[in-house]
């Protein structure tokens, strides 16, 4: 497939890009984050779809541009010589078309989706693992020991599939090896129910007898019933009757309590009447001058606190004026005493004069302070040429040595790098004996000699279980046998005892001796029957009890099983891990020879390396003072500075800094003065307008301030006689409520006469009452009740209906439990059927368990998983050596072995990848991946994209693969997706990649 160019519209960060793909190398360039790996994922899902975002892990909302609602990928490619264009869209729906030389070919995802997988000749994830090269897949390839190699190839060849079928399937066939032991489980049950069945069918005869009886023994009860309700029924008429009169007499009675009550109320509110009458007759001027003296207080207490603010404001003004008079007094004084007293109209001249020659100075000040931070740096100046002039030879010294450092750095690296792997593969090592230590121990504690003895054991009950099954079947056929012939022994002997003359059996004529001889010999057979029959049951009691131990033995198999499979499978295991072992001793031996290469005269390269810095840090202080004397003296020019110092001096001639200091004290005094002057006269102003402020203020509020007073006067007399009517005022005021209450009680004003009339009343309702009260009497002892003989036929009648009742829940529990035992004898023939069809699936899924575990095998790692990598790894090995011999490398033959443990045969002998320089590793590495795509897809890769080779790798081979690609021409078209730039040295064409406002620009460049 040679991909020719494609289109994205709201794809990711790609809102409108367009980019056309040649043949040769084309590098896709760009920063993290601009969008160049989107680029491939967009190829992906135009191919596949929906398919190629599952597996990428993302979704449609998560390709979509952020704020937009629909998206479309449109793909050209060729493949053998047709030009084919996918296109692909989705807004809210999916849709897809495919053109073949600019013709429809398929309509529908579905189609689409099948005629790709069909022109490419790979699925999905044949596509990622053959076309697509992954980050850090080449370092990959570059770094890992043989064994972890062998799994990655293992991964893109497919051949893991296989592996995760083989422990897939262990789990579906654990799956149904326990629907099996359920199974079987069920059908244990089989005989319990049949036994059941039998005994079900017993008792529902039984059942149905004791309801015939029961219905008989209802209808007598019923009959009984009848006759005992009439009477109860005559009695409670009469008990009803009663209970209306005792109900009547005690309303009477209560009627008559009330009105007695209402009677007591009105002669109490009466007496209360006439007693507030009297108090407010004798009481009432005193009474009616404390109400107005109430009114009196109430309007001048109103007034005052209308009045109030006024009058604490008038108070307020008088305190301030005060005041104010006291400040001017002061100020005056001040201004008096000051030496500038008869030139105040000039202050703002004088003071001006002052700033200006305050000003003059501080120039002078400032100009003398210039002139010393001038000489002070012509003296840096001479300073600092001293030092650059001791300390050159260490700035050279210092030079040299970063040289040194930056070659042994490199060294340093790749020395590091051995150790990291040397000490990897030695915790490897220690992992490994540690595991394989810890599977001897298993291996020690599980005794496989006893567990096949005891499997053996289990087989062996098994096949006693059976016998005893039979011969429990035998025993309860045989008491059928007997139970039959005690039926045909009891029906003769029922036969003998009402015959007269003849034997029933032959028809003999037969005497009254015979008879009994014979019914004697009957009986006798009988006990002899029941007895084998005990005896049967307690040898099936015996069975059942060696089964159940059997069976417990038995269960244990399922346990036995899974330690013997345990056992086995860490046997495996332990060998795997021995040869993984060996494999990591071999890598071990091979980096300590490597790390030797990096011992120069009996050190390290770090050592050497620290020994440099060291002698780095000693001078390191020298240099970095001759760097600091060299950059100051660049920045001073020092004919300038002294040109400065000639002209300040000429401006301060006569002036020093203790002369300016003094002139200045003085000038600031003055200043000082005639400020403070100025505002004491300011403040002197202000002060006097104020007081007549306040005068003018205070004069408008005497007249409140007068009335305030006069008021508060007049109150205190008020209150005053106020206080001596205080207690005739609460007695006369009591009474008149105590009046108003009562009158409110009964709605009326006149109540005195009203309260009369009404006792009247109430004296003619309590007479009438208790001639009510008489009649009632007189019914009750008419009626002749008693309350004891009621309670005996209450009992009797109750006696006779719980009776009725409990009988009629007899029937009703005997019809239940008829009804029960039919729905159970139907619900165990119903279990029964389905334990026969659960022999015939027990039967299905022992031989599909058996065909499982066939295929099992087949998925195993000696099973197809060995025979694809016998025949992956010489074609591998084919495609491995064509695309090295590209390289033009001074090797003859690369080989590859059935772990991919690769070696490379040169004229001096063969060599590990590890023997080969750092280009040639890469090489070899490239070559691999391309063989493994080759072997893929059919030895026709028309294009590979690989998605930043250079991570993960340094500068040097970095280097190192930009050349190998160069090299490589059997591959016409390779897309390579990279952030590193010096590819494109390398490139035919180069796509610039950036982002701008979060959306992804695109620019081609053909070299």
């Amino acid at each position: 497939m040679i991909i020719n160019n494609i289109k994205m519209n709201n794809f990711k960060s790609h809102v409108n890009t367009k980019i056309t793909f040649n043949k040769g190398i084309v590098a896709i360039i760009g920063e993290n984050g601009s969008g160049k790996s989107s680029i491939f994922e967009a190829v992906f899902f135009a191919l596949f779809g929906a398919d190629a975002l599952r597996k990428m892990g993302l979704t449609y909302d998560a390709i979509i541009t952020k704020g937009k609602k629909a998206i479309s990928v449109e793909l050209e490619f060729e493949v053998n010589g047709n030009k084919y264009k996918v296109i692909r869209e989705y807004d809210g729906g999916s849709s897809a078309k495919l053109y073949r030389n600019n013709e429809l070919y398929a309509k529908t995802v579905s189609e689409v989706n099948e005629a790709i997988s069909e022109i490419l000749g790979v699925d999905k994830d044949m596509f990622l693992n053959s076309i697509y090269i992954k980050q850090g897949e080449i370092a990959n390839l570059l770094n890992l020991p043989p064994s972890e190699r062998k799994e990655v190839i293992g991964k893109l060849l497919g051949i893991e599939e296989f592996e995760k079928c083989y422990q897939k399937m262990r789990e579906v066939i654990s799956e149904y090896e326990k629907q099996l032991r359920e199974i079987e489980g069920n059908l244990n049950q089989k005989k319990n129910y049949e036994k059941e069945l039998k005994d079900k069918e017993n008792e529902l005869s039984k059942k149905e007898k004791e309801l015939e009886l029961i219905k008989n023994k209802l209808n007598k009860i019923k009959e009984e019933f009848e006759i005992t309700k009439k009477n109860y029924e005559k009695w409670k008429e009469k008990k009803s009757l009663y209970e209306k009169l005792i109900n009547k007499f005690e309303e009477r009675n209560k009627a008559l309590e009330l009105a007695n009550n209402e009677l007591e109320n009105l002669k109490y509110d009466l007496d209360e009447v006439i007693k507030a009458k009297g108090i407010l007759k004798v009481y009432k001027d005193e009474y009616e001058e404390y109400k107005s003296l109430i009114d009196e207080i109430r309007v001048i207490e109103k007034r005052l606190k209308d009045l109030q603010p006024t009058y604490e404001e008038y108070l307020k003004l008088s305190k301030r004026l005060e005041s104010i008079e006291e400040d001017i007094k002061n100020l005056k004084e001040s201004i008096n005493k000051s030496k500038y007293k008869d030139k105040i109209d000039e202050l703002d001249e004088i003071l001006e004069n002052i700033k200006g020659n305050i000003e003059e100075i501080e120039n002078i000040k400032e100009l003398l302070g210039e002139l010393e931070r001038l000489y002070e740096k012509l003296d840096e100046v001479k300073k600092y040429k001293k030092v650059a002039n001791e300390y050159k030879e260490y700035y050279e010294m210092y030079l040299e040595l970063e040289k040194k450092i930056d070659e042994y750095s490199k060294l340093n690296l790749e020395y590091t790098k051995l150790l990291q792997n040397k000490k990897s593969i030695e915790n490897n090592i220690k992992n490994l004996i540690c595991e394989i230590e810890n599977i001897e121990n298993e291996l020690d504690n599980i005794n496989i000699e006893e567990i096949k003895k005891s499997l053996e054991d289990i087989e062996k009950k098994k096949d006693k279980l059976v016998q005893l099954q039979k011969q429990k079947e035998a025993l309860k056929q045989r008491i059928g046998e007997i139970n039959n012939e005690i039926k045909s022994i009891e029906k003769v002997l029922e036969e003998l005892k009402d015959v007269e003359g003849k034997c029933p059996l032959c028809k003999t004529p037969i005497d009254e001796n015979k008879k009994q001889g014979l019914i004697n010999s009957y009986k006798t057979q009988l006990n002899n029957k029941y007895n084998e029959l005990e005896d049967i049951k307690r040898k099936i009691i015996e069975i059942e009890d060696e089964i159940e131990k059997i069976n417990n033995e038995i269960a244990k198999e399922k346990v036995l099983r899974e330690l013997e499979t345990k056992y086995y499978e860490k046997h495996k295991n332990l060998e795997s891990l021995k040869l993984k072992l060996e494999e990591f001793k071999k890598e071990l031996d091979n980096i300590e020879n490597q790390i030797n290469n990096y011992i120069i005269n009996g050190k390290s390269i770090n050592e050497l390396l620290e020994e440099i810095k060291s002698q780095l840090n000693e001078i390191k202080d020298k240099y970095n003072e001759y760097m600091s004397a060299m950059k100051y003296l660049n920045s001073v020019d020092e004919e300038k500075l002294k040109e400065n110092i000639r002209d300040i001096k000429d401006k301060v001639k006569g002036w020093n800094k203790e002369k300016c200091r003094e002139e200045l004290k003085k000038l600031r005094e003055d200043e000082k003065e005639v400020s403070y002057l100025k505002d004491k006269i300011a403040e002197l102003k202000k002060k006097k307008n104020e007081f007549k402020e306040i005068e003018n203020k205070m004069l408008s509020k005497l007249g409140m301030y007068e009335e305030y007073l006069s008021l508060n006067e007049k109150l205190e007399g008020y209150k005053k006689r106020q206080y001596e009517l205080e207690d005739i005022y609460k007695k006369c005021n009591s009474a008149e409520i105590t009046l108003n209450n009562i009158k409110r009680k009964y709605e009326k004003e006149d109540i005195e006469n009203y309260l009369n009339n009404k006792i009247l009343e109430v004296n003619e309702k309590i007479k009438d009452i208790r001639e009510r009260i008489n009649y009632i009497n007189q019914k009750l002892n008419e009626i002749n009740y008693s309350e004891e003989k009621y309670t005996k036929i209450e009992k009797e009648f109750e006696k006779k209906q719980n009776e009725l009742k409990d009988t009629e829940i007899e029937m009703s529990k005997i019809e239940s439990q008829i009804k029960y035992l039919k729905d159970d004898i139907k619900n165990i023939n119903l279990k029964l059927k389905e334990l026969s069809e659960l022999e015939k699936e027990r039967d299905k899924l022992i031989k599909f368990i058996g065909y499982l575990n066939k295929v099992r095998r087949i998925f195993g790692k000696d099973g197809f998983q060995r025979y694809l990598r016998e025949r992956y790894v010489p074609l591998i090995q084919k495609y491995l050596n064509e695309a090295f011999n590209e390289f033009d490398l001074p090797y003859s033959f690369v080989e590859l072995s059935g772990d991919f443990d690769i070696k490379v045969h040169s004229p001096s002998g063969i060599l590990t990848i590890d023997n080969l320089s750092g280009g040639e590793q890469i090489a070899v590495a490239l070559s691999l991946r391309l063989a493994i795509a080759n072997t893929l897809i059919g030895n026709k890769v028309e294009c590979i994209i690989l998605d930043e080779p250079t991570v993960y790798l340094d500068e040097n081979r970095r280097a190192k693969l930009a050349e190998i690609f160069r090299k490589i021409n059997s591959v016409p078209q390779m897309i390579i997706i990279t952030h590193h730039r010096e590819l494109e040295d390398v490139a035919d064409t180069i796509i610039n990649v950036t982002k701008e406002g979060g959306i992804s620009k695109v620019k081609v460049n053909e070299q």
